[in-house]
């Protein structure tokens, strides 16, 4: 057997190896590909810009009658991307909006920037370890920036309100503009944005907010 001939040979495997490879990829249906690209979505990078040109409602869309005329037919935000993934740990009943039974006292994102406490309207969350971790990071960095003005505080050696280091909700956005010291609000249309830090690049994840019950 000529040199050749042991080529070609060779040439003739691989070629035949590829294409094997090709039609088992055809064989990929499309939707799980999809499935795949969902699962881990890019959010775009963090723009001051775009905050502040955000549309926080529907429009003039927002509220319209049915046919009839007679009751109004709100729209809310639904996140393009579904509704986040819980740990197994966590039993969801109901998906709801706040003002779905907050009816007597209007909802509020920051009802006290003094008194922070996330332990005791998120006990039903402690039973998950990853939200025990990030409610207890946010808590701590909380303590180690503001810990010492908030003790001289209440000590009552300070006579005007302490002047706070680290405010984790000026993180969210809604209804507001994105300069120092903003307070996010309530939006009844339930749009709002997260300021994400990921690989020491800035984020912005879009959601809308659903009480756990």
């Amino acid at each position: 057997m000529t040199s050749k001939q042991t080529k070609k040979k060779e040439v003739h495997r691989i070629n035949s190896a590829h294409s094997s490879d090709k039609s088992k990829d055809s064989n990929i249906q499309p939707s799980s590909v999809e499935q795949k690209k969902g699962k881990f979505p890019i959010w775009p990078e963090w723009s001051e810009a775009d905050i502040n040109a955000e549309k926080w409602d529907a429009g003039k869309g927002a509220k319209e009658k049915d046919k009839a005329g007679k009751s109004p037919i709100f729209h809310f935000f639904e996140d393009p991307e579904g509704k986040i993934e819980l740990p197994p740990s966590l039993k969801i009943y109901y998906w709801k909006r706040p003002q779905e039974f907050l009816i007597n006292q209007a909802p509020v994102v920051v009802k006290n920037e003094i008194l922070f406490d996330l332990f005791s309207a998120n006990e039903h969350l402690l039973c998950s370890e990853l939200m025990r971790w990030i409610i207890s990071e946010i808590y701590a960095v909380w303590k180690i920036f503001n810990g010492a003005t908030l003790n001289n505080y209440f000590k009552g050696t300070a006579a005007e309100p302490p002047l706070l280091t680290w405010k984790p909700w000026e993180h969210i956005y809604s209804l507001c503009k994105a300069v120092k010291g903003h307070v996010p609000l309530f939006n009844s249309y339930g749009k709002y944005i997260v300021k994400l830090y990921w690989m020491v690049r800035l984020y912005i994840e879009r959601f809308t907010v659903y009480l756990l019950i």
